[in-house]
């Protein structure tokens, strides 16, 4: 008697997991595979930047100097930082560029470094 419970048990079991695996999936959920990425770019100087990515324009830093782009696909880009401080005597023009790989699924960083130059 004892026997045939303990059959029931382990068939009992087996349904529940079968139940529970099918209802559910092996994989636990449905996996997502980002095909872009955001890009935080830096500016290491005074002023306000606008930022170009391929000679396209992005937008503007802020105080700080930095600038979000968001849903950028992964690659290989040439970004380029524009801009000036201005003094009480003079305006300062600030230019700097850098190529950079971008990745999908992830915040990249980007630095661009300027140098004054003078129109």
């Amino acid at each position: 008697m004892n026997t045939k419970i303990i059959k029931k048990i382990i068939l009992i079991l087996v349904v529940a997991t079968l139940l529970t695996i099918g209802l559910t999936g092996c994989g636990g959920g449905i996996i997502i595979i980002s095909t872009t990425g955001t890009v935080v770019v830096a500016v290491n100087g005074p002023g306000r930047y606008d930022i170009y990515i391929d000679t396209v324009f992005q937008g503007t830093t802020d105080v700080y100097g930095q600038y979000t782009i968001t849903n950028v696909p992964g690659g290989n880009y040439y970004f380029e930082a524009d801009g000036f401080y201005q003094s009480p005597y003079y305006n300062y023009y600030y230019y700097g560029s850098r190529s950079q790989t971008t990745y999908n699924g992830r915040t990249n960083y980007v630095t661009i470094p300027v140098s004054p130059y003078y129109y």
